[in-house]
């Protein structure tokens, strides 16, 4: 089994804590442009995309710290 995060762009609040994470946890800086994923947000839809970079890790770090539950891990077959 493989697992791979399932994003809802609904629930993301735009915090960034997951990048923030990531920043931290493997460039050891606290800098969401050195994350493997990216948070921006639509001014006119007032929601925010989630996008992760072809250097994501896939540590799945940023689904345990996500506060709304928009990343999850789930398992593929």
């Amino acid at each position: 089994m493989n697992r791979k995060i399932a994003i809802n762009k609904d629930s993301c609040i735009g915090c960034s804590t997951c990048a923030l994470t990531c920043s931290i946890l493997f460039n050891e800086d606290y800098d969401i442009n050195k994350a493997h994923i990216r948070v921006t947000k639509h001014d006119f839809q007032g929601k925010y995309d989630i996008e992760f970079l072809i250097s994501c890790k896939r540590c799945f770090k940023c689904a345990e710290v996500c506060p709304t539950g928009s990343l999850k891990v789930e398992e593929t077959s």
